[in-house]
């Protein structure tokens, strides 16, 4: 069943018909359930031993959105990017630094 989910990963625009052949459909209802299962996947097999390794001292994710909190004279986060970068090809992770000792994650601010 899921074979045939992304195999029918195709869109119109602009009346041409054009088929993603490496993602899901955005939009799609089955995209955001498969993307989690597989964002599961990912963290328990690889983002796991990536967070061991470099010593961070916080993970928190919301569906696509990922907060670390880590030490920064014991932890390189250009190091973690990196790793996390080369878990999967056709993932692409990027890093947003804090502006006046604050991050803003989701809706909120966090404060150091």
């Amino acid at each position: 069943m899921t074979r045939i989910i992304l195999k029918q990963n195709y869109f119109k625009f602009q009346n041409s018909f054009y088929v993603k052949k490496a993602v899901l459909a955005m939009g799609a209802p089955t995209s955001s359930i498969l993307s989690e299962i597989y964002l599961q996947y990912v963290e328990h097999t690889a983002i796991y031993e990536v967070l061991i390794r470099n010593n961070i001292l916080g993970y928190f994710r919301y569906v696509c959105d990922i907060l670390i909190a880590y030490n920064d004279s014991i932890t390189d986060i250009e190091e973690v990017l990196s790793s996390f970068n080369n878990l999967v090809p056709t993932m692409k992770f990027t890093m947003e630094n804090g502006i006046d000792n604050a991050i803003y994650f989701l809706d909120i601010t966090i404060q150091k």
